[in-house]
């Protein structure tokens, strides 16, 4: 099982976003915990200034952009919109 990270800029955003998104994040965050492959997630790496990091859809606005760790950890750094790319 995973153990995951929130970074103080995800919890931030996180908080911004509305009820029904963040209970949305939520599930999405479960579902990754027990299968980060499932592909209702469409987990992606990403290029560019964020090569080396990966993202999940929350829903077809909402991405978690996250970096694996030493041994089963996760660090979840941002949620949002297509922005939290740049």
């Amino acid at each position: 099982m995973l153990t995951v990270v929130y970074s103080e800029k995800f919890i931030s955003q996180l908080e911004k976003l509305s009820n029904k998104a963040q209970k949305m994040a939520l599930k999405k965050i479960e579902l990754f915990i027990n299968n980060p492959k499932h592909p209702s997630l469409n987990t992606h790496k990403l290029n560019g200034v964020l090569s080396g990091f990966l993202s999940f859809s929350v829903d077809y606005q909402t991405r978690i952009v996250f970096e694996y760790g030493e041994k089963n950890m996760v660090h979840f750094l941002k949620i949002g919109d297509h922005d939290i790319y740049r």
